[in-house]
């Protein structure tokens, strides 16, 4: 699988962003890594496992795919990597 080839496809509503999103945003949208909520939002409609596997490493998976801290410590996060 290339790492673009879902690009055009749309999800009808992004749990972050509230609106429709393409493929594009959800796979490099975490620090050009795919956000952690991919496999729950596109798994009905392709094979993200196989496709994450395919085009990133194991290591750019873990790190992109972390639980997340709750929507709070994002904003801590993001707000922290602006100060600097």
């Amino acid at each position: 699988m290339s790492r673009d080839q879902y690009d055009d496809m749309q999800f009808w509503r992004c749990p972050q962003l509230g609106g429709g999103v393409p493929f594009s945003h959800c796979r490099k949208t975490n620090d050009a890594l795919p956000c952690p909520r991919i496999i729950e939002c596109w798994g009905r409609k392709i094979d993200v496992p196989r496709f994450l596997v395919d085009n990133y490493t194991e290591e750019e998976l873990k790190k992109a795919l972390k639980p997340s801290g709750g929507r709070l410590a994002t904003i801590f996060e993001t707000a922290e990597k602006f100060s600097r």
